[in-house]
Formats: structure tokens, sequence, C-alpha cells
């Protein structure tokens, strides 16, 4: 069976404005495929695949292109894109509502003059095209897979026509269960690419309008660039803009307050380590929470700006202990928290979300006397150890106190002398 003249004239003929022109090649002329057409091409993938893999394994058996040697694979991709000639001169395709793939009973001249009779001869011409348009779109897909299985299943001679194509259509999820399972993910994926674009969507929005509220998207580059330094020192040297009093204070207390807050940290850090059970006690773990306590955790409440992010909350357990200037010693102490615990606590809940006010000028230099302080006595490695031990050491050992044992030996002065028991300062 032969694509004849005739069909190539009334393919020309029934497209619009192609007249005058040269057709291409045989099977050269596309078309825009309807949505039911394309329909119809995903649910013959199966069919289309056995038929293009049997017609080809018949076609390389039958020219013994597997034994001529080098050169011989090529000889069978060439083959793979011939097939779609192949497969218009010996199928046609049928649409409809249970489209189908069926091998033609007459040659192309008799099929379309019945068409023509019966009126059908642009619609016999509309499937040969879209059955093209499909073969063609099936080989982009996976033409690159069919030449190297056809020459090796021909090679080895194990299998018949049939037996290959079920096998590779098996194989490549376009027949039977995997099918199904791969339509299924897909449809999954898509689902899933489809909430994603959404959310996408939706955060590029949300950035949007932050955009707009931000003071600083509407200033000049080199005012930018200054408040960028200005932030910048302000988070690598807090004392920076603080007048020369409150940096005297802050200096004292940083001194005054070594022993009782490296006394604190253990203690704290102990606390939190007790309520763990034994298997979360080992020193790795107690260095995780060491590492962290002299921070509270990033405040939300400020955006950052520039790539400058805001200083972190003062940690935790500044929450129950202030520092204390006894003006009959001159020297700072520590102290409980006293009449503005509550608000305090409110004020932690609320940072959880960002929602918290900005502290008072007092509260904030206490604040930053006690995180500074605890950054300058903090050395994790040797807290962990050394708690890690004593923990270890009071299981035994009735009346011990692993955070007071473990600060007798790590804490030390402004001077670097031990500080003892520095319970005796808070």
């Amino acid at each position: 069976m032969r694509w004849t003249s005739g069909c190539a004239f009334w393919l020309f003929a029934l497209l619009p404005g192609q007249a005058e022109e040269a057709i291409p090649d045989k099977v050269g002329v596309e078309v825009h495929l309807t949505k039911q057409e394309r329909t119809a091409l995903k649910k013959l993938e199966c069919s289309m695949c056995k038929v293009i893999i049997s017609e080809m394994h018949t076609e390389v058996t039958r020219h013994s292109m597997t034994a001529k040697g080098a050169g011989s694979e090529e000889q069978v991709w060439e083959t793979s894109n011939a097939m779609c000639l192949a497969l218009l001169q010996k199928y046609g395709l049928r649409l409809g509502e249970t489209p189908s793939l069926e091998k033609k009973a007459e040659d192309d001249e008799m099929a379309l003059a019945a068409a023509a009779q019966a009126g059908r001869q642009q619609e016999f011409m509309r499937a040969m095209l879209v059955l093209k348009m499909g073969c063609q779109q099936w080989l982009e897909d996976y033409g690159g897979d069919t030449s190297g299985f056809v020459y090796k299943s021909v090679k080895e001679g194990s299998q018949s026509p049939a037996g290959a194509a079920q096998e590779f259509c098996v194989r490549s999820r376009l027949c039977g269960k995997a099918k199904e399972r791969k339509k299924k993910q897909d449809a999954k994926e898509k689902e899933r690419l489809k909430k994603r674009m959404k959310m996408a969507e939706e955060a590029e929005k949300k950035e949007q309008e932050k955009r707009k509220e931000d003071p600083m998207s509407s200033l000049p580059e080199d005012s930018k660039f200054g408040i960028q330094r200005m932030l910048e020192m302000a988070r690598d040297d807090p004392l920076h803009y603080m007048d020369e009093e409150a940096q005297e204070r802050v200096h004292k207390a940083r001194g005054d307050l070594r022993c009782p807050v490296c006394s604190k940290v253990l203690e704290e850090a102990f606390n939190v380590l007790s309520t763990r059970p034994k298997s979360l006690q080992s020193e790795h773990d107690i260095l995780t929470v060491m590492e962290k306590m002299c921070t509270g955790g990033p405040d939300l409440s400020m955006p950052s700006y520039f790539g400058v992010e805001p200083p972190p909350l003062a940690a935790e357990w500044t929450d129950r202990w202030r520092p204390k200037l006894d003006k009959k010693s001159g020297r700072y102490s520590l102290k409980p928290f006293g009449k503005g615990a509550k608000g305090r606590q409110k004020w932690r809940k609320l940072s959880e979300e960002g929602k918290q006010k900005p502290l008072g000028m007092e509260e904030n230099e206490q604040d930053m006397i006690l995180t500074m302080t605890c950054k300058d006595v903090l050395e994790p490695e040797r807290f962990s150890e050394s708690l890690f031990q004593h923990m270890a050491s009071c299981e035994v050992i009735s009346g011990c106190r692993a955070a007071s044992a473990a600060a007798n030996d790590v804490c030390r002065g402004a001077g670097g002398e031990p500080c003892g028991d520095s319970k005796s300062e808070l």
C-alpha cells in the first residue's frame, strides 16, 4: 500500500490557502489540533506504541539491519524516522467518543473515493493528518529509546514483534496498569504544581505589599547606603550610638556582673536540661542549649532593612533577673525582676508573633548589659563539658549542685580570678 498522488492532491486541496503552494514532503502538512483530537491521541498512546514498535521490529528483521556491522544501529534509528509514513500507509484513525487505530482493508484511493461519495472526504483527510501529527509527537517523546530497544531485540532474536512491542510499551508506562499509575501521578503532580503556583503568586503579592509599606523603598540610593552602614554599626557595636554616661554604666556593669551572670547561665541551662529525659542530656545536648543562652531568638517586630537583620531579643532568663546598682557598694548585682515581671512575661509572649512594643530605655539598657556580659563570659564548649561532668557526678552524691560546681570550675572575674561560690554575689 502506498501514499498515492490522489491522496496528496486531496490533502493539498482541502487546506485553505494552499492551492498555489508546493507540499514540502508527502506527510509534511500540519494542522492545529482540536481539544478532542488531542484527547483522542492521548488515549491511543498505547495502541500507537504497539503499532510503531511492532512495525519497526518487522522492518528491521526483514532487511537484516542488525547484521550489517558498523552503522547498523544508525540504520535502525533512521528507520524510526520513517515510521509515521508506514503508519499512514497501513493504519487509519477513527475519531469519536471511542477513538481507535485500525489496520486498513483497502488502499488510500479507494478509501478516499468512498469517503468522497459519502461526503466525508474532508473528515477522512483530517483524520490522516491528525494521525501523522500524533505519530510525530510520539516519536519526539519516545523515539530516542525505540531504536536501541528494537536493535537489541532483533539482534538477540528473543522476541516476536508483538512481544517486543508489549515489553517496550508496558515498560514505558504507556500500556497496562503502569499507564494508569502514571496517569494518576501526572494528575497529582499537576495539582501540586497548581498549588505551588498559587502559593508563589500569593507570596509575590504579599512581598509587593511589604515593599509598598516599606518607608525605605522610596529613598535615594546614597541615603539607603548611609542607613545600611548605620544599621551595620549598631549591630556590630551596640554601644556606638549611646551617650558617654550610658556607655560607662554598661562597661562597669559588664565587669561587676561576670561572676553572677556566669553562674546564672549555668543554672538556667541546668534547669532546661533537668526537664529532659536522660537520653537528651548528653554533652552534645548540653552544648546546643549552652550556645543559645545569650539570645532569645529573632525580633519579629522589626523587618530587615538592606539585608541587615535587627538585633535578636534578650535571652529568656533575663525575664527573671535584672542588673541593679547598689549605691552603698557602688557595684552591680543580679536581682529578681520585681514589679515589672508580669509585664515582661506579656511582652515575651507577644514577641513570639512580633507583636511586642519596643522596650523603654532603661529596660533596653539592662537587657544590653545582661546580653553583652553573657557573651563576655560564655565559652559553650568548656561550660558544656564541665556541666556534663558535674551532672554525672551529682547523680551519686547527695546534696550536690551540678550548676554551682560547674560555676566554681569555669567562671572567672574581670581580672581572670576564679569566682568561687558566685551565688554570694547574687
